[in-house]
């Protein structure tokens, strides 16, 4: 095979699928990118067989000299894709080694065959689900950073889409917080109730940012396709087609309805931005055994956010709020606070009934599409 294409092409096309490569490697061959040449397109796969990530490249004519197929190491063509001295890239595939040059820098890297490569799978979508590109995105920023990094209850390492009737709910938790998002739909849908894995969702993500970012046009529509085994979503970047299929969780994601508090009796207001900035002062002193926060509600006008470590240093500062209720002392793991807040804007809504028992946090006035639990520390 035998390729000529512009390099800020060929980097931002890589760019956007290399997350997937293996980076573990359990096959040598998934530590590749695979490319397959036709007359027309560069298609660009990078998978772990978990998720799969898929660029079809429209080229212009004579961008194609002969077709063909190969594999090769995604870290290492990257990497020389990104130090090449010229815009125009040649890369001609011939005895097992890819020849890659860039006016005087030639470079020679060997490869694996393409039909080596294995594929994830063969998805159905049976089920079709269509959502305005904002809100999918929108979805996925507010819920993911509650998703379990690492934890033997796998489900909680992935992010629950729950479909029903007209409305898509996004619920992530790791036990120590929840955060749940809704969104409308384009149509009625029959239930759907599946686990997407962490990986897919922070790659999903990333393509929804750079989509956002190199389009002006709002509520275009992306249609997410499931079957029992998998996620498919198509995205097009214009000259570009990008897809990820992503293999979904198997198990049973915990009822989030019933960890969502009610009644709570104890009610603080106070803006997102003041609040933020004090709690990124006072952790100054916290620790990796100390990484509580204090708010200590006495009164209806302020709020003394108090942080310690076992060293006995003290960090403490007021805080704004409109506060109703009996007075109260709880403490939060302060990063896991300020994360919820991070994703909010304008007033919060802190809703509390006990030092021990689950916060509720909202932004006031968006109607409860984003809501958040945060359990308390116990001190």
């Amino acid at each position: 095979m035998k390729l000529v294409i512009d390099k800020t092409l060929l980097i931002k096309a890589i760019t956007l699928i290399i997350d997937a490569v293996d980076n573990h490697h359990q096959m040598t061959i998934l530590g590749n990118l695979k490319l397959v040449l036709k007359p027309q397109s560069l298609t660009l796969t990078a998978s772990d067989l978990d998720v799969e990530l898929t660029n079809v490249i429209s080229l212009p004519d004579g961008a194609c000299v002969t077709v063909g197929a190969v594999t090769i190491a995604a870290d290492k063509f990257f990497g020389i894709c990104k130090a090449l001295p010229d815009n125009m890239v040649s890369i001609e595939v011939a005895n097992g080694r890819c020849h890659i040059t860039s006016g005087k820098g030639k470079y020679m890297l060997s490869t694996l065959p393409a039909q080596d490569y294995p594929s994830i799978g063969e998805p159905h979508s049976d089920k079709l689900v269509k959502i305005g590109r904002d809100a999918l995105f929108n979805l996925i920023k507010h819920t993911r950073f509650a998703m379990a990094t690492q934890d033997v209850r796998h489900y909680l390492t992935g992010l629950l889409f729950e479909i029903e009737d007209d409305k898509l709910t996004a619920v992530a938790t790791d036990g120590h917080r929840l955060a749940v998002a809704y969104q409308s739909l384009a149509d009625s849908h029959d239930e759907i109730k599946v686990i997407i894995p962490g990986k897919a969702v922070s790659g999903l993500e990333k393509l929804l940012t750079d989509l956002l970012k190199s389009t002006e046009e709002n509520g275009e529509m992306v249609t997410l396709g499931f079957d029992d085994d998998f996620l498919t979503v198509n995205l097009n970047f214009g000259q570009m087609m990008i897809s990820l299929t992503a293999r979904l969780i198997e198990g049973k994601f915990p009822d989030y309805r019933r960890v969502m508090p009610v009644n709570n009796d104890k009610i603080a207001i106070f803006n997102k931005d003041n609040m933020i900035e004090v709690l990124r002062r006072v952790a100054v002193v916290n620790t990796k055994d100390s990484p509580g926060v204090l708010l200590h509600f006495a009164k209806s006008e302020t709020v003394d956010v108090i942080s310690t470590n076992r060293e006995q240093d003290e960090a403490r500062e007021e805080v704004m709020v409109n506060y109703t209720g009996e007075p109260i002392e709880i403490s939060f793991n302060e990063s896991y606070l300020r994360a919820v807040l991070n994703v909010l804007e304008e007033d919060i809504c802190l809703e509390m009934i006990h030092p021990t028992s689950p916060t509720r946090i909202y932004q006031v006035g968006d109607d409860h599409n984003y809501q958040y639990v945060v359990m308390p520390m116990r001190v």
